[in-house]
């Protein structure tokens, strides 16, 4: 088989992939159960072991079943030269025992091997677990697809995917995402010899409903608090029959509640991820003033806005106008800021082990595609903020 060179053309230039996205399944668990010695070192967690086992193997990691399907197809996307270099590695294992413990021995091999990359991720999905059936479906594939677009954007899309491992599920959503976003996928068939690249369609996703309807998307996306149907039902009933796919009204305990599903969530990346690509070929107009107020009534949240510098951090940003404190609530829930669109302002959610501190936000954006952008880059900017 002729070998080929994954290229994509960039403004100014040509560039190849250098880094790779890979789902993770159990296929290595399965591989090692049957041999007594390592099916020991895996009971008593001896990654690292396990991985050194690998690396000194004599056989072939592209053609040996043994090393699983994750090393068997990785080993094929290089051999075939589906990547130029090999820079940056991603794995995405589910949020279980197994998956924790094949993601160390992944990492571990292709830290040590021939096959070594530079710099080697491992990122735990949460609530992708099977055995929870519903966290597998309302949470832990939407996180799926939001993990595997933010890598991609990180990586300014120089990447490609190999889904050859994982559930079949997230495969099929891992091959959406790479078609939404023109970024090429790889799968390996058990008795395929190599990885076929299934090519990006030449077809453009209908962005209009995610800005026509973006105040019901921002409002059932939340993973943390499950909208309830009732609220919501007369934004529901707005929609066009195209957009009711990407919801799921679900009963639960004799109530209604409507999630965003799997291939809603995939429709937001895309939409996500194309406007932020946008961003980086339109100037959008800076700052020249800003003003912050805090709400008199949340007097107490003075102490945690100090401490965390936000005042100074929205300003730096450069595209806000205007910020002012809509809600502070006390907590302790260090995570990342969330940042989502509420008509024609930002809203940003702080969440800090110091209280939950709830900011609307003005800024120059002169449309929803520009106001996109800007909610793009402020996520990035707040995650390096406060990473």
């Amino acid at each position: 088989m002729t070998s080929m060179v994954h290229v994509y053309l960039k403004q100014g230039g040509i560039r190849m992939s250098s880094s790779l996205i890979c789902t993770v399944g159990a296929s290595l668990v399965s591989n090692i159960s049957k041999d007594n010695e390592l099916k020991k070192l895996y009971e008593a967690k001896e990654t690292e072991k396990i991985g050194q086992y690998f690396v000194d193997s004599k056989e072939d990691p592209e053609k040996e079943q043994m090393f699983g399907a994750e090393i068997n197809s990785i080993a094929s996307i290089v051999a075939l030269k589906y990547i130029s270099e090999r820079k940056h590695l991603h794995f995405l294992v589910s949020d279980t025992i197994d998956g924790k413990k094949v993601g160390a021995i992944l990492k571990y091999y292709f830290e040590h091997s021939k096959l070594a990359f530079e710099k080697v991720e491992v990122h735990v999905v949460d609530r992708l677990d099977d055995a929870r059936m519903e966290d597998f479906k309302r949470y832990g594939l939407r996180n799926l697809i939001k993990k595997i677009a933010e890598i991609i954007r990180v990586e300014n899309n120089d990447v490609v995917i190999n889904a050859t491992g994982g559930y079949k599920a997230q495969i099929a959503f891992a091959l959406a995402l790479g078609q939404g976003l023109k970024i090429p996928v790889y799968y390996r068939f058990e008795r395929f010899k190599y990885v076929i690249e299934l090519f990006p369609l030449p077809l453009t996703l209908d962005d209009s409903y995610y800005f026509e309807y973006n105040d019901l998307f921002e409002l059932v996306e939340d993973e943390d608090n499950l909208a309830e149907f009732e609220d919501l039902q007369s934004m529901y009933n707005q929609l066009p029959e195209g957009a009711r796919i990407f919801f799921d009204v679900d009963r639960i305990d004799n109530k209604k509640y409507i999630t965003i599903n799997p291939m809603g969530q995939t429709y937001l990346e895309i939409v996500r991820n194309n406007a932020y690509n946008r961003s980086k070929k339109v100037i959008i107009e800076k700052a020249t003033t800003f003003k912050f107020t805090s709400n008199n009534t949340e007097g107490h949240s003075l102490p945690m806005i100090q401490k965390y510098r936000v005042e100074e951090i929205l300003r730096d940003f450069g595209y806000i106008t205007e910020a002012r404190v809509l809600k502070y609530s006390a907590g302790n829930n260090d995570k990342q800021p969330y940042v989502s669109i509420r008509g024609d302002e930002l809203t940003i959610t702080f969440h800090t082990k110091n209280g939950i501190l709830h900011v609307a936000a003005k800024t120059t954006a002169k449309d929803k595609n520009e106001l996109e952008m800007i909610r793009q880059n402020l996520k990035d900017y707040l995650s390096d903020e406060f990473g």
